[in-house]
């Protein structure tokens, strides 16, 4: 039997931008700029204790034992390619992208959803890019000095569930963003920065409210009777969810009923651990957004109410509203879900001040 081990790992891909269609041109020319590109990037991997697991042609998939080493690496990998390139008659850019999750190592190689998932990302970056999963995002957005820029969740081949990504903005990105005098782009933080005289308090307004938002189709609400037999049922469903891969399970307990919370994929199962007599009722075709706050946000008297107002104003009908800090859930039906997302995405870009 081969060995193999299981351990939690930051996984980076990289590759050449145009490498096939420049190796079918120009066979030679590919292979002089394969090796330079070998030849600059390897120091580095070494450089942030990088383990280079192997290389696919123009490709490298590299395991870091933290998330900051890598996004690290691959920031410095982008400025000594970067360096190269202002020099250089024919460029070499290259595209990375990085996930953090549990591998299995298997003969010398690595196997499992990191790996899969940093692949996908990779293919989002373009020449001179990073991008970084939302789990590496929580473990280096107060670490590095570089804006790190939300985009919209992204439905990746082979991945079951939408995964948040997010660019790493180079410095040179930053520089030329200077010279055309071009607004700074929308980051999102919870850090609202007034000039002194522009000033106000917390309780008059919250601006960038949002810190990230998670749009996900397909989810029920199963209403049960409130009786003793339900939490066991509950918990015999719970442990068959695979939160591993973002199934969705929410519990809302009250004095008759007991709401479920589920994506559709669950359904089914669901109405197997709990008598038919016990579901009052199942809706279905509903959305939910996940909205995560800082605790200092959540706890602003007024602040759920306000932003539950301000959908509901927009016309947005809220089935369910759940907080459980530091995250609020808006359970809306799917024909109101980009609109509710838009709704809280000027929150988060702070294109609307909330009143509290």
């Amino acid at each position: 039997m081969p060995r193999s081990s299981r351990r939690l790992a930051a996984i980076m891909f990289t590759d050449i931008v145009g490498y096939t269609a420049l190796s079918q041109r120009d066979e030679s020319l590919a292979l002089r700029l394969l090796r330079k590109h070998r030849e600059i990037v390897r120091p580095v991997f070494s450089r942030f204790r990088g383990h280079e697991v192997k290389t696919m042609g123009d490709a490298f998939l590299v395991e870091f034992e933290s998330a900051l080493d890598a996004t690290k690496c691959g920031v410095e990998v982008q400025k000594a390619l970067h360096a190269y390139n202002a020099r250089a008659t024919r460029k070499i850019l290259v595209r990375v992208g990085i996930h953090i999750g549990d591998v299995v190592h298997q003969n010398g190689d690595v196997y499992g959803d990191a790996v899969n998932i940093a692949s996908r990302i990779e293919t989002l970056a373009n020449g001179e890019e990073v991008f970084i999963s939302e789990q590496v995002y929580d473990q280096v957005r107060n670490k590095l000095p570089y804006a790190l820029i939300k985009f919209e969740s992204q439905n990746l081949k082979n991945v079951a569930f939408p995964v948040d990504v997010y660019k790493v903005q180079m410095p040179w990105e930053e520089e030329a963003r200077k010279a055309r005098s071009v607004p700074e782009p929308q980051t999102i933080s919870l850090v609202t920065r007034y000039p002194a005289e522009d000033r106000i308090s917390e309780n008059e307004a919250m601006k960038k409210l949002v810190l990230k938002l998670t749009l996900k189709n397909k989810i029920a609400v199963v209403a049960l009777t409130n009786d003793p037999a339900i939490p066991k049922a509950l918990a015999k469903f719970s442990a068959e969810v695979d939160y591993s891969r973002g199934e969705t399970l929410h519990i809302v307990s009250g004095i008759e009923t007991v709401k479920v919370i589920t994506d559709s994929k669950n359904l089914e199962k669901l109405k197997t651990v709990v008598a038919k007599k016990r579901i009052l009722s199942v809706t279905t075709d509903l959305a939910e957004i996940v909205i995560s706050l800082s605790d200092s946000v959540m706890n602003i008297p007024g602040v759920v109410a306000t932003i539950s107002t301000h959908l509901a104003r927009n016309g947005v009908n809220l089935v369910e509203y759940i907080t459980c800090s530091p995250h609020a859930i808006v359970v809306i039906e799917e024909k109101d879900a980009l609109r509710c997302y838009e709704l809280l995405e000027e929150l988060a870009t702070g294109e609307k001040q909330l009143a509290v």
